[in-house]
């Protein structure tokens, strides 16, 4: 049998250390997870941690930075309804998405480089699209693109902090907080031309770069409950 390639295997060890770190981030937090449990449920030498990584700091911040979703929202009209869209594509994945709950997590972890990289990174990028939205007249007056991005992205770590015991719930609360903004910032005719429902953010899936993590999920949750699920005896 052919020997794998060098490069093959290397990026092999990498995404097994980087799956395992995840996941175990995403189920016991930073502080609750050592490299020796990254590496056992890995299956990986200490040695390949190390080639790849200084420190459990710098996986971890590895991991927060791969769950960024905003490459998958483009400019919509209204433009309002790119940031209701990011919010609910978020939503939408972070139930199935393991390096996206681990993000969520770590980025709520206080007292590491990595601490509040989820607002850090999308109140600017919330920010830009609102006032876009306001310089084409789709806000109310008055409205600060700045101040209410800030709170929207705010409301959201509130909402993602308050359900992650109840994952699959958070979709319908993240939609209930949109219809609240949107209410409170857009124009009446902005209002009447956004889509805003969680089905919406289903639709976005598909242009993810989670999308093939999110689908796999979803057929694996399947497959357990319908193996889980007793057949119904025959009666008669």
């Amino acid at each position: 049998m052919a020997r794998q390639p060098v490069q093959a295997r290397a990026r092999a060890r990498y995404e097994a250390i980087f799956k395992a770190a995840a996941e175990l981030f995403a189920e016991q937090g930073f502080a609750g997870t050592s490299v020796d449990q990254i590496l056992e449920r890995a299956g990986a030498s200490r040695g390949s941690f190390y080639n790849l990584w200084k420190d459990k700091d710098e996986l971890a911040y590895s991991v927060v930075k791969e769950s960024l979703i905003m490459d998958s929202i483009t400019p919509a009209t209204p433009r309002l309804q790119s940031v209701v869209d990011a919010s609910i594509l978020l939503a939408v994945l972070t139930p199935h998405v393991t390096v996206i709950k681990a993000a969520n997590r770590l980025a709520t972890e206080q007292g590491k480089a990595f601490f509040g990289y989820l607002w850090r990174t999308y109140t600017p990028l919330i920010t830009e699209l609102m006032t876009q939205a306001r310089d084409l007249g789709e806000l109310q007056p008055g409205v600060d693109p700045g101040d209410w991005a800030a709170l929207w992205i705010d409301a959201w770590v509130g909402l993602d902090l308050r359900f992650r015991e109840t994952y699959d719930d958070l979709p319908a609360a993240v939609h209930r907080l949109n219809q609240q903004m949107v209410h409170a910032v857009a124009t009446a005719e902005t209002l009447a031309s956004l889509q805003i429902s969680t089905g919406r953010g289903h639709e976005l899936i598909h242009n993810s770069s989670h999308a093939a993590s999110y689908f796999a999920s979803v057929q694996a949750q399947w497959k357990d409950k319908h193996r889980s699920t007793p057949t119904s005896a025959a009666t008669g």
